[in-house]
């Protein structure tokens, strides 16, 4: 024979929060602990379906593994439930909720993804090549642009996009990327600002030079790799390099200068 008396004493004491509603959809009692996790008192739920609680609380009659609580004036809750199915002392079956608060690790999981955003707009190096990366380079071609617009030195773009000749479209193996990366810091003058803009696309900016000076550099980087340079690339050894040359002209900003670069790739 079931003892009632001591079930209820053991809901009560149970440290997980335990709700149960019956058949007519409406909550016919809650144990202390889940008071405790939404700072209500009990009188205040049980008896009531959802459609009498406030609507920061219908997440209560939901059956999804993470609710998401508003409530009165202290904020939110997430709670992790699991439903279980049991008869009471008459037979009448019930669903029994079991919460626990993870309210913390939550609130915990969304300052590490702030945090992680804060760290990531601070970062300015590419973390494969080491070397500036797209907003770094776009940093960096402001700077410029604003010095040129200044003091009228001539400042030029480059772009160097490096390709498997057979498979076009399949990005390459980060070996690749090393190699060009590697090379162009040792070809490129130290005034010189080489930065990772895409997955395989370098912006070079140049500074004090003009757009026949880069275009020639340019074009014998290109043909030194061809002829080998790029040794380190595993099973092409010539691999499809191309270029693109714009120099700042009157009426540039940073976009422009890019969008002239790029179409001439």
């Amino acid at each position: 024979m079931v003892d009632i008396h001591f079930n209820q004493a053991l809901y009560e004491a149970c440290p997980t929060g335990m709700l149960a509603i019956d058949e007519a959809v409406r909550i016919r009692w809650i144990n202390p602990a889940l008071e405790a996790m939404l700072d209500l008192e009990g009188n205040e739920l049980v008896g009531k379906d959802k459609s009498a609680l406030p609507e920061g609380l219908h997440a209560l009659f939901d059956e999804t593994d993470i609710l998401h609580l508003s409530l009165n004036g202290d904020g939110e809750r997430w709670l992790y439930r699991e439903v279980r199915e049991v008869a009471d002392g008459t037979d009448t079956p019930l669903r029994i909720h079991f919460y626990q608060d993870i309210s913390s690790q939550v609130l915990a999981e969304r300052e590490n993804d702030q945090l992680r955003k804060k760290v990531d707009d601070l970062t300015i190096t590419d973390p494969l090549t080491g070397m500036a990366n797209r907003k770094a380079t776009l940093q960096a071609l402001a700077a410029q642009v604003t010095r040129t617009r200044r003091y009228g030195n001539p400042l030029t773009l480059g772009a160097m996009r490096l390709s498997h000749p057979d498979l076009p479209d399949t990005p390459l193996p980060d070996i690749s990327i090393l190699s060009l990366a590697h090379y162009l810091r040792e070809r490129l003058r130290w005034a010189d600002i080489i930065g990772r803009y895409e997955n395989e696309l370098f912006l070079l900016l140049m500074p004090e030079t003009s757009r026949d000076d880069a275009e020639k550099l340019l074009q014998q980087i290109i043909q030194e790799c061809r002829e080998g340079a790029l040794s380190e690339l595993d099973g092409n050894p010539n691999p499809d390099l191309s270029i693109g040359v714009a120099a700042w002209e009157k009426g540039d900003d940073p976009q422009r200068l890019i969008q002239r670069t790029l179409e001439d790739l």
